[in-house]
């Protein structure tokens, strides 16, 4: 008798850029976040997916720290417990604005963050976060760190440079250095000569003790730090790993795509924009038409402005398609066969790109009935009540 021998599943490692906890999510924000939940939940159909996200990663950072010193220095005893999600990107503008303060004087908040602590400030955010995924029914509402304790960054720089993927500078007092110059990437300082290391340092240490356990690792970022993840992917790639990278640009508001710091944000906030379209559809709807919006109908490129109108038009399509699916129950081998076109969706990747996601969700040739491809957007549970809810409402 011969015996099927079922293929091994992938082992993939999913590493979007974090979101630190110093400002409002915004369309930008989410757009790469939802995306990724989606991207996590198809291909974990399939393949084993350790999705690394910890919104404390950089904290020691000058974004995360500078934020924290400025608000003790300007601020000192302030109760940010009470404050709203807008209340702290108005600060957060403020900081920005605001000279900046040398590392000694961040020295004392970095160590304190390496050990575990949070400003009272980013502790209120990801409180704020945590209902904001709930809603959204992301995974990971807890916003919790996952995989091993990472690495110390003096274990990372002595293996980059055993493997001639790095410059220490450190003997002659200059910075530390990323060095894909092999691949025509200028260096990339990741230590500065002060001792302060960036985002580039945090990220390493957390995704290289996780290589070994994984076949292959999604980069995920917004286009303008797409020189740092080049270099990042080339630091991963010749340490052995097989890297891919998916770029999300950002979402323009009224015309115009900035970061966060630089403000527009006001009104487009989660809270802002949940409150009138829950009110009227619904949260599953609300849920499911801001992926749909964000991730179809803006697209790859996002060219266009976000508009709360259009989002509207998006929430009220999820509705409709909630209620004519979503209380559908799949079977077992619905599931097996939702499972196999995934898998194909996904072609020679071991992931599901999650536009391709969406986009035949809503085509006339789906890959899968849509009852099946709503499950893998918003989960099997959370589709059946959704559906069961539009369907009372209905």
């Amino acid at each position: 008798m011969t015996v099927a021998i079922r293929p091994a599943r992938r082992r993939v490692l999913l590493a979007p850029v974090t979101v630190s906890p110093t400002k409002p999510l915004t369309p930008s924000h989410l757009k790469l976040l939802l995306s990724m939940d989606l991207l996590h939940r198809a291909s974990a159909t399939f393949a084993d997916v350790t999705h690394v996200y910890h919104p404390l990663a950089h904290a020691g950072s000058r974004q995360v720290a500078g934020f924290w010193e400025y608000l003790d220095r300007r601020y000192p005893g302030f109760d940010f417990s009470r404050c709203a999600e807008e209340e702290i990107g108005e600060l957060y503008g403020e900081f920005q604005r605001d000279e900046r303060v040398d590392y000694p004087a961040l020295e004392p908040l970095v160590r304190r963050a390496a050990a575990g602590w949070a400003h009272p400030v980013s502790a209120r955010l990801l409180d704020l976060w945590q209902g904001h995924y709930r809603m959204l029914g992301m995974l990971d509402p807890g916003l919790g760190r996952t995989g091993p304790t990472p690495m110390a960054a003096e274990e990372l720089i002595e293996l980059l440079v055993r493997n001639d993927l790095c410059i220490d500078g450190r003997p002659f007092g200059a910075p530390v250095y990323l060095d894909a110059t092999a691949a025509g990437l200028p260096l990339r300082m990741m230590l500065g000569s002060d001792g302060h290391a960036n985002y580039l340092m945090s990220t390493l240490c957390e995704l290289v003790p996780q290589l070994a356990d994984h076949d292959h690792v999604v980069l995920a970022h917004d286009v303008e730090i797409r020189a740092d993840y080049r270099t990042m992917a080339h630091v991963l790639t010749g340490l052995g790993a097989e890297v891919s990278r998916l770029e999300f640009p950002r979402v323009p508001l009224d015309g115009v795509a900035r970061a966060t710091r630089f403000g527009g944000w006001q009104g487009y906030t989660v809270g802002a924009l949940s409150g009138p379209l829950v009110a009227e559809f619904g949260e599953p709807a609300f849920a499911l038409g801001l992926r749909l919006y964000l991730v179809a109908g803006l697209g790859r490129t996002a060219r266009e402005s976000f508009s709360t109108r259009h989002l509207r038009r998006w929430v009220q399509r999820a509705g409709r398609l909630l209620a004519e699916h979503g209380d559908r129950p799949v079977s077992s081998a619905g599931l097996a066969a939702s499972t196999a076109a995934l898998s194909a969706l996904a072609g020679r990747l071991p992931y599901v790109d999650p536009y391709r996601l969406v986009t035949s969700l809503l085509s006339r040739d789906a890959a899968a009935p849509p009852a099946q491809l709503l499950g893998a957007l918003l989960g099997p549970s959370a589709t059946t009540a959704a559906g069961s809810a539009a369907g009372s409402a209905a």
